[in-house]
């Protein structure tokens, strides 16, 4: 028994209540940093680890498709509070962006006045000059110290934080534009189908960029090209080439660097043959009506020119046929297929592109 009311103060101080857990709520994606590290940033700050009472935090970090992360923060500091929605690329520049407010919602740190004491006067129990001998501690429990004297504590005052919330760093800024660009180009390549023999092809093109869609207007020339047939025992070379303007609508697809277009056209023109060979022969120029499909690759080589190349396949329900006229039937010397094809490169120079 006595043993117990001995020990009995240094149980009482031994039952010291666990601090409560900092009050930050932190949600994010896998790849973001943990809550450990945004406690760990906001103690860097402060100088000392934050504590339950100075803040109440609640931060949720979303990602967002094409651009990047979105936090949205609920910040209470005493008697003021915030919210807050801030996007950036970096979802690790948005937990530096919560160390920063609450570490300003919180500054400076309240740090509470010790606890004032007296000395105790000699003579009173528990002091060396009046300790009782062996006989009389083991007789009658030690008396408890006295409890020291406390000034009355003042009444407490709402200060105002010393400094105001600092605002939020900037976010990166981002590459794209709210405006259309537009671009030009040259390109050349090969064609197969729409001259007597495989041939080449030159043309330029420009228009206008979107983020996700272009719009194309391109001129194309195709090399003349002959082809010989026997006409009357005669040897006939008849030589045809094409002149053509286009519209082509495209999607723009893939990110970064690489830009894949998807596009869908109409190709209008003339194609003009010549029969060399007869007495009789003469040119002639007849319309030119396609549709054109095309997949291509931009690789963004530079922030305002790139490298393009595209296949493109080119149906024409409207294609000449060149004729001689005889009696009693035409005779028919050649016609383009109804589909042709095309493989082309070319470089292109952007302006102000939202890509």
């Amino acid at each position: 028994m006595l043993v117990r009311l001995a020990l009995a103060p240094l149980l009482g101080a031994a039952q010291v209540p666990a601090p409560p857990e900092v009050a930050l709520e932190w949600r994010a994606p896998a790849g973001c940093p943990e809550r450990e590290e945004v406690l760990a940033a906001i103690a860097r700050r402060l100088g000392r680890p934050l504590t339950a009472e100075e803040a109440e935090v609640e931060a949720t970090v979303v990602r967002e498709s094409g651009r990047g992360f979105t936090l949205r923060l609920r910040l209470t500091a005493g008697e003021r509070g915030e919210t807050r929605a801030i996007s950036d690329p970096s979802c690790a520049a948005l937990a530096d962006v919560v160390a920063v407010l609450v570490a300003a919602a919180v500054e400076p740190a309240r740090v509470p006045a010790p606890a004032p004491t007296t000395a105790p006067e000699p003579g009173e129990p528990g002091t060396a000059a009046s300790s009782p001998g062996p006989a009389a501690a083991a007789a009658s429990p030690p008396e408890p110290a006295p409890e020291p004297a406390s000034s009355p504590e003042p009444a407490p005052v709402d200060e105002p934080l010393a400094e105001p919330l600092a605002p939020p760093p900037e976010p990166v800024p981002s590459r794209r534009s709210k405006k259309p660009g537009g671009f030009v180009r040259v390109h050349g390549g090969g064609e197969v189908g729409a001259a007597p023999r495989i041939t080449g092809a030159v043309g330029v093109a420009g228009g206008v960029l979107w983020p996700r869609w272009r719009l194309e207007v391109q001129g194309l020339f195709v090399a003349p090209q002959a082809t010989a047939r026997e006409v009357a025992g005669m040897s006939v070379e008849v030589r045809a080439g094409l002149f053509a303007a286009a519209v082509h609508g495209c999607a723009r697809l893939g990110r970064g660097a690489l830009e894949v277009p998807l596009c869908v056209g109409l190709e209008a023109g003339a194609m003009r043959g010549e029969a060399r060979g007869l007495a009789s022969g003469r040119a002639a120029a007849q319309g030119w009506l396609a549709g054109v499909l095309g997949a291509g690759v931009v690789w963004h080589a530079g922030a305002r020119w790139g490298v393009w190349g595209a296949v493109q396949a080119v149906l024409s329900p409207v294609h000449p046929k060149f004729e001689l006229d005889a009696v009693p039937d035409p005779v028919r010397l050649w016609a383009p297929s109804w589909a042709s094809g095309r493989l082309m490169l070319g470089v292109e120079l952007r302006f102000g592109d939202p890509w």
